[in-house]
């Protein structure tokens, strides 16, 4: 999913392949550790000093032996392939095979052990303490889960764990062994208890946006990518706000890092960290605008609810080198983390006491193959830094929950669909068993090719992943169990957008919130009786009625399977109708495609009601048909259609232009209108007043353009760059924006530097 630094996915039985813009994380569970904070304990290694567990501690108190430090036969391997993280052992095959781990205790005691395993359905296993009576055979279920063996007794010194198979069907994967003092389980079970964070806010916002997006980014054009500070500093927040309040989101993850370690904030921490290690005087790791902070605090203002995406920065050449990563965990889970956690530990309190209440909830990436075994409930502490009511969460890839102190399920490339111990209807949202147990199910997923843009000229395809009926079902089935699902969107510098994607959460809006969308401008209204309308059925015009309907007329039908078709031209179309008691549901397709049922339902007669509304179509032809499903009556009582864009081209007389602009025609090189206006003055202009919702600008791309402001009703909103190192590229997008207030506005292009500023067209949004 998101994490940058995990791009590789793994079948269960299947080989480990690489898939770009895959990100695979983890979830982990507490870890003993020695007095040093965070250092490599619970590990044991073959050949090497056995794991002394610490008697004495209080809370982090589990001691996790990992699979890949285990004694074992040469023909198990570490499966892997990163030379980062750890990952797990396979080809444990035969009866010989076998995984063990020395460990050490001042005084003997029971302690519950726990197995990390993935495993066909029926697998046997032993689980024993060499020399001594202490053993168990199980039987483990199919899949990764968390087994619990039993209580393994342990004699004072050491001793040797040993882990066997019985039946021998498939390859089994192991994580790793977890322990706990018996005596200890009690007082572990209540530290959980009173650390969970309240889920019910997020269970009942139906489903929210996420974006991987940040200084990595690109604009949607042929061109380099924006600096940190000036990406940071022309992101238009009330335009952002807007698209998502449009889209009916109750929240938004944002990711303060993915593909990079270059934060949208002005942190002191990592720039500190780097310098401190020996690294740059000024590493130039955080913006200077606080773009995070004000993101969060105009959502919260919007009643959208804000949480961050935490990725390692592993990736980073700029941040990952100061971290003392050791070479030697991604093969045997050994070697010091200290400083990794230090500076995570550094960092995460920073930006948790910077944005306080702002800031509901962390998602960390990485969490099995990174972090664990850590300290977990240390870090659900600095992740709660600033507000103690925060949620936490870690990404626990394809395996348990290897953690209780969290409180959100991460859902990798889940759509919140019902599993293993998954909440009824009606239910909190919380898994009431299975490997996830105690942790409010969430579910987050891509809409379109990746989870980010993060490479140049990249086309985010107007043909999403999804369709509008998976995603209405996705939501309606997950809000019905108090689920939340996150829509994963691609957006670029300039906070745009696929289109497609918007006009399917639209779609889900209507369906999860029952709200109309907004009408913008120049809209044609039909009323029933248009002869564009098709009526298959049993339709009867009722006029005369006297009930507010427009035209004082409608068309019923109370046969099932009924239906109406009207074919426009436009972006987007509304059908209108009365809502009463007497009405139920209703299906649309829009072009053949089944979009989802809606309904025509309300408790008292509300006439000339937006029973169903369509957006962010592509401009063209398309045809919308409606049929009853069910209840009373069906009514149509108008059809209201939003116009296609409009082009206007850098001649038009509605373009003035201020300085030494020449106009140069007959170019031949594949410019709208075949034409530009150009200028190398500095200080020059040129301004454009339009009605509408949203405007792009646009002009050709070539190493001598150069740099300009973008001023919106007197406001800069912005910078453009359209210097590129490539060939003469026509007709790119130099600034887009979108949810506008309807009505009139004005933009105003001013040069700043660079050779040439060009323009060539205006694209206006209705």
């Amino acid at each position: 999913m998101p994490a940058e630094g995990s791009r590789l996915e793994l079948s269960r039985r299947g080989a480990l392949r690489m898939l770009a813009g895959t990100a695979l994380g983890a979830v982990a569970l507490g870890v003993a550790v020695p007095s040093r904070a965070f250092a490599a304990s619970g590990v044991a290694q073959a050949g090497a000093d056995p794991v002394v567990i610490d008697q004495t501690a209080t809370t982090d108190n589990v001691t996790v032996l990992l699979a890949t430090a285990a004694g074992r036969m040469p023909d198990m391997s570490v499966q892997g392939g990163d030379t980062r993280k750890n990952f797990y052992i396979d080809n444990f095959l035969t009866s010989s095979d076998y995984l063990t781990w020395d460990v050490q205790v001042a005084a003997g005691a029971s302690y519950q052990a726990s197995l990390l395993v993935d495993t066909d359905a029926g697998e046997t296993f032993t689980l024993s303490v060499d020399g001594t009576s202490s053993s168990f055979t199980f039987t483990a279920p199919a899949g990764w889960n968390r087994v619990l063996v039993g209580d393994l007794a342990l004699p004072t010194g050491s001793s040797t764990i040993r882990l066997t198979r019985g039946s021998l069907t498939h390859d089994v994967y192991v994580k790793s062994l977890e322990l706990i003092r018996a005596s200890d389980v009690a007082a572990r079970n209540t530290r959980i208890t009173a650390a969970r964070a309240d889920t019910t806010w997020l269970s009942k916002a139906g489903y929210g946006l996420m974006f991987q997006y940040g200084s990595w980014g690109y604009p949607h054009n042929v061109g380099p990518a924006k600096s940190l500070d000036q990406q940071a500093a022309d992101f238009d927040v009330p335009a952002f706000v807007e698209m998502v309040q449009e889209t009916g989101a109750g929240y938004v993850v944002w990711s303060i890092s993915w593909w990079g370690y270059h934060l949208d904030a002005p942190l002191s921490s990592p720039d500190s960290i780097v310098t401190a290690a020996g690294g740059p005087a000024s590493p130039g790791l955080t913006s200077t605008r606080d773009l995070i902070g004000d993101v969060a605090a105009a959502c919260q203002a919007a009643g959208i609810r804000f949480m961050l995406y935490y990725h390692t920065g592993d990736e980073d050449s700029a941040w990952w080198p100061y971290q003392n990563w050791p070479a030697t965990f991604a093969t045997n889970g050994t070697g010091d983390r200290s400083t990794f956690f230090a500076n995570w530990t550094e960092v995460v309190t920073e930006i948790g006491n910077r944005y306080g209440s702002n800031l509901d909830g962390f998602f960390f990436d990485d969490g099995m193959v990174l972090y664990y075994p850590a300290a977990y409930e240390q870090l659900q502490k600095a992740a709660r830094a600033g507000n103690s009511k925060r949620l936490v969460s870690w990404n626990n890839w394809i395996l348990p929950a290897v953690t209780d102190f969290q409180d959100v399920w991460f859902g990798e490339g889940s759509t919140g669909g019902a599993q293993t111990g998954s909440a009824a209807a009606g239910g909190n949202g919380v898994f009431t068993s299975g490997p996830y147990q105690g942790l409010l199910q969430h579910g987050m997923f891509t809409m379109d090719d990746d989870w980010g843009v993060h490479t140049q000229n990249t086309t985010v395809s107007t043909a999403s992943t999804v369709t509008s009926a998976a995603a209405i079902g996705w939501a309606t089935g997950a809000v019905s169990r108090n689920v939340p699902i996150s829509f994963d969107l691609m957006m670029y510098q300039d906070g745009t957008v696929n289109p497609n994607d918007l006009r399917i959460l639209g779609d889900v809006r209507q369906a999860v919130r029952g709200t109309a969308p907004s009408v913008p401008t120049g809209t044609t209204t039909v009323n029933d009786t248009d002869t564009g309308i098709t009526y298959t059925g049993s339709w009867t015009h009722s006029t005369g009625r006297g009930a507010g309907d427009l035209g004082d007329d409608v068309h019923w039908t109370s046969t099932d399977g009924d239906s109406f078709s009207y074919t426009f031209t436009g972006t987007g179309i509304d059908v209108i109708g009365p809502r009463s008691s007497v009405s139920q549901h209703f299906s649309v397709a829009v072009d053949g495609v089944t979009i989802g049922q809606f309904s025509q339902y309300a408790a008292s007669y509300t006439p000339q009601a937006v029973l169903y509304g369509a957006r962010h179509l592509n401009p063209g032809t398309h045809t919308v048909t409606v049929t009853k499903v069910d209840g009373g009556y069906l009514q149509l009582d108008a059809l209201r259609t939003v116009p296609n864009p409009t082009m206007v081209n850098d001649a038009d007389a509605a373009v003035s232009y201020v300085g030494t602009w020449t106009h140069s025609t007959g170019r031949g090189v594949g410019d709208y209108g075949d034409d530009v206006h150009w200028t190398s003055t500095n200080g020059d202009s040129a301004t454009i007043t339009f009605t509408g919702t949203g405007i792009d600008v646009i002009a050709p791309m070539e190493a001598a353009d150069g740099t300009a402001n973008i001023l919106l009703d007197g406001a800069q909103v912005g910078t453009t760059d359209a210097a590129y190192s490539g060939s003469y590229t026509p007709q790119q997008f130099l600034y887009q924006v979108r949810g506008l207030a309807p009505g009139s506005h004005t933009l105003k292009l001013v040069k700043t530097g660079g050779t040439y500023v060009q323009v060539d067209a205006f694209q206006i949004w209705p």
